[in-house]
């Protein structure tokens, strides 16, 4: 499939418990604010604070370093996704990842870093740092937006096996992603669940709803390790298609 894939014009909310109690832990839509914090400053996990500041709900000024940046609100799966100035703050509850835009990117193809607010009480992962679940699942949240949009090629960077996704038979495709389970450590590696419910029409007409975890995969923190090692890169897909009475009829 060539042309760009189209997002679905409404919002699915599925009872994911059935298969997984992680899966109804869906993050929360921007249009679901009731209002947002007119400024937060947040500390992120490279060391640099943020201020931010919603004018609107359309809109994020950013003060970095003294200098501010006014990013506009785009589309994301989950959360609220703002771009501009070379920047991209996605933001989730009252934490945000922060990244760098690359040349020609809609989409930053690495999720950045985590910025969480100064008085958040929230425990953190048992892992930090690049080890955090959070990250992992704005990796899944990166993939999937990547793959939405049709830009298959920069998605495939953020699988193991290096795989385009085959969008042949999609019409449309969406996906929600939820809060990601417990980083694990096995042989060197870190493995985290995140879990993800994938909507849409195929080709044919006929409507699909498919739920399940992706399981993503870093190298250890450790000596000789480079830093492309220690980048959480998606390994499996675990989805099984939902019965037809919970597919989106529209």
């Amino acid at each position: 499939m060539t042309s760009t894939l189209r997002l679905l014009p409404f919002v699915l909310l599925v009872s994911l418990t059935a298969c997984d109690a992680e899966r109804s832990r869906v993050v929360q839509d921007a249009s679901a604010y009731d209002d947002f914090i007119p400024a937060t400053t947040l500390d992120c996990e490279d060391g640099q604070s943020v201020r931010a500041l919603y004018p609107d709900r359309k809109s994020v000024d950013l003060t970095i370093d003294g200098e501010t940046h006014r990013l506009k609100i785009t589309a994301s799966g989950s959360g609220a996704r703002y771009t501009g100035g070379g920047l991209q703050w996605w933001s989730k509850g009252d934490e945000a990842m922060l990244a760098a835009l690359g040349s020609g990117e809609e989409i930053a193809i690495h999720p950045g870093v985590r910025c969480a607010p100064r008085t958040s009480s929230r425990p953190d992962d048992r892992l930090t740092g690049n080890s955090s679940g959070q990250v992992a699942a704005a990796v899944v949240e990166t993939y999937f937006a990547l793959v939405e949009s049709g830009r298959t090629d920069a998605a495939s960077r953020l699988r193991a096996d290096g795989m385009r996704q085959d969008l042949g038979s999609y019409l449309t495709l969406g996906a929600q992603v939820g809060a990601p389970g417990r980083v694990t450590a096995a042989a060197g590696s870190l493995y985290v669940d995140v879990p993800v419910s994938i909507y849409g029409r195929h080709t044919s007409g006929e409507a699909y709803l498919k739920g399940g975890k992706v399981v993503l995969r870093r190298a250890e923190q450790r000596e000789g390790t480079s830093a492309d090692a220690r980048r959480w890169r998606i390994v499996q897909f675990r989805l099984e298609t939902y019965p037809s009475a919970l597919r989106p009829t529209r």
